[in-house]
């Protein structure tokens, strides 16, 4: 399915727009799709770009929150968002094993405590919304409150692109 909206090209963006594309280019070599059709709303983009990258600083394990976002993605059917977010686990160290067992982490022997835990909360919050107040309870034994809140934010912020790029059809970059 083609998506929805047009792809937008640096010089069909507004000077703002351009500047986070250019900025873009110069740290990865790409514009991602995802970025492209984000600048049909100029005023958003430059905040999102700037706001993304802090969910990584923190004492969450880069790992742990590349396995949360995956599993999101996942859940939420969002082939754009579990491809490029395993490519990120597999960069922070992640086995493609374990990317690859995400469905059945709770019975998988490769998945830590911690993990399943993180995963599960990833699972209550992208289901359900709600999370058992036990199971926050349960991973404040392994994790900081500021883990928590970081893992939390990572979690919403998988179901945000997922919804954004499902929404509107977005398409792996070839």
């Amino acid at each position: 399915m083609p998506a929805r909206l047009p792809y937008l090209d640096r010089d069909q963006a507004p000077p703002e727009v351009q500047a986070v594309f250019d900025g873009l280019q110069k740290a990865s070599g790409r514009v991602l799709n995802f970025y492209r059709l984000m600048a049909h709303h100029a005023r958003s983009l430059p905040r999102f770009v700037q706001w993304y990258p802090t969910l990584r600083e923190g004492p969450l394990d880069l790992g742990l929150r590349q396995l949360a976002y995956v599993r999101a993605s996942q859940l939420n059917r969002c082939h754009y968002c579990v491809t490029h977010n395993s490519a990120a686990g597999r960069r922070a160290g992640v086995p493609q094993e374990k990317l690859d067992a995400l469905p059945d982490y709770a019975t998988s022997p490769l998945f830590s405590d911690v993990e399943r835990l993180a995963l599960r909360y990833a699972e209550e919050m992208t289901r359900a919304v709600q999370v058992d107040p036990d199971l926050v309870a349960a991973l404040r034994q392994h994790l900081s409150p500021e883990a928590v809140v970081q893992l939390t934010l990572a979690v919403a912020a998988a179901n945000f692109t997922n919804r954004f790029n499902e929404a509107l059809g977005n398409e792996l970059e070839r």
